[in-house]
């Protein structure tokens, strides 16, 4: 069988080429009439002076399609220049960069760390047609915008991406694991200079709606832990929620994310041990999928775990990854909806995410501390 595919290879090729275009229009098709996601009217309550999570929190909902606006201050910030646009013209420049970032993403990984130019047209044409990235361009969802600022501090070392890498703040459910994974590397400098666009953001918006910057710095996670909605995906947050039944209860919900942060961080020091870069920074990006609430375009975090597996594809624990990725990446929706026994696959899902994580930790360090031995 592999004989056959490194003789067609070509073919191959050019057959996954043209069904991953046919994916691709279909999706800027749908991203055109659709893209509810992305947090233009939020953005513009903002431009127009009005502190849109106060005003959502006071009538308990948000105004228009699913813009529900439980973003950082900084992304209604930066999201100036689609203000001036109409919802139909700032949808459609929200998808050019959308289309931008699908591309530039695994080029940029492949890039870096040396990943052969047939395996990156590879790359590239499975990210492109994968369920996370149609899903994201489809909805106009942020996922691959904190996804580039996640992976900045590990493709570029230099001040500057340190604190560009703190955009991805905009998305707490996500971007969070950049400070903690500066906080648990004791990387100090890093996380302080990731932090600046997070307070400036905070400090513009504040101005700007003429807020009360104490009241207005918390107002965000007010909102957010306020939102509830149903989950595509189980977490270890979400399964707290569930087991403990207090789902309307602030107080809990905030030690519980305490208790999970405090998890992840020592998770995190493990993940600080192995010295491979490229590994580091892919085992780093699963974390949100593990330990808080996301959707199923947030699976696009697992991009650099394919490229670093098939890049090191003559090991079993990399086939074992990649093929669990494609799955993920391709059928996990399809079989979701065929069991149709949520109470049951989202947890083994879960499950199987989670010792992905721990058996490529251990392998790793295994494999280093044998080696140093000898």
């Amino acid at each position: 069988m592999k004989k056959i595919i490194e003789n067609n290879k070509n073919y191959l090729l050019f057959f996954l080429i043209l069904i991953s275009i046919l994916f691709f229009f279909n999706t800027i098709a749908k991203g055109i009439s659709n893209s509810c996601d992305f947090q233009w009217q939020p953005a513009t309550l903002f431009w127009e002076g009005v502190n849109h999570y106060q005003k959502f929190i006071k009538n308990g909902k948000y105004d228009y399609m699913c813009q529900g606006g439980e973003y950082a201050h900084l992304l209604n910030v930066i999201y100036f220049p689609f203000t001036l646009l109409k919802w139909e013209s700032a949808k459609i420049a929200w998808l050019i960069f959308n289309i931008f970032f699908t591309f530039f993403i695994p080029f940029l990984i492949c890039k870096k760390f040396k990943i052969s130019n047939y395996k990156t047209i590879i790359l590239i044409l499975i990210f492109m047609s994968c369920h996370p990235t149609r899903m994201t361009i489809n909805y106009g969802q942020q996922s691959l915008l904190v996804m580039f600022f996640l992976m900045l501090p590990f493709i570029i070392k230099s001040s500057s991406s340190y604190f560009f890498s703190g955009f991805s703040s905009i998305k707490y459910s996500t971007g969070y694991i950049l400070f903690l994974n500066f906080l648990a590397s004791k990387e100090y400098k890093k996380f302080i200079l990731a932090t600046v666009p997070y307070l400036l953001g905070w400090l513009i918006y504040s101005f700007y709606t003429s807020s009360d910057p104490l009241v207005n710095f918390f107002e965000p996670f007010r909102w957010f832990l306020r939102l509830s909605y149903e989950r595509q995906a189980i977490d270890l947050y979400t399964l707290g929620e569930l087991y403990f039944s207090f789902k309307n209860n602030i107080l809990y919900k905030t030690l519980l994310i305490l208790l999970i942060f405090l998890i992840n961080f020592f998770v995190l020091i493990k993940i600080n041990k192995i010295k491979d870069e490229f590994l580091k920074m892919s085992l780093v990006l699963i974390c949100p999928l593990i330990f808080f609430p996301h959707s199923n375009y947030d699976y696009v975090l697992l991009l650099p775990l394919a490229c670093y597996s098939l890049l090191n594809f003559e090991k079993f624990i990399n086939k074992i990854n990649f093929y669990f990725i494609i799955y993920i990446f391709f059928f996990n929706r399809i079989f979701k909806h065929l069991l149709d026994v949520d109470w049951l696959y989202k947890p083994v899902l879960l499950l199987t995410l989670v010792l992905i994580l721990i058996f490529n930790i251990k392998i790793y360090l295994k494999t280093s501390s044998m080696l140093t031995n000898d």
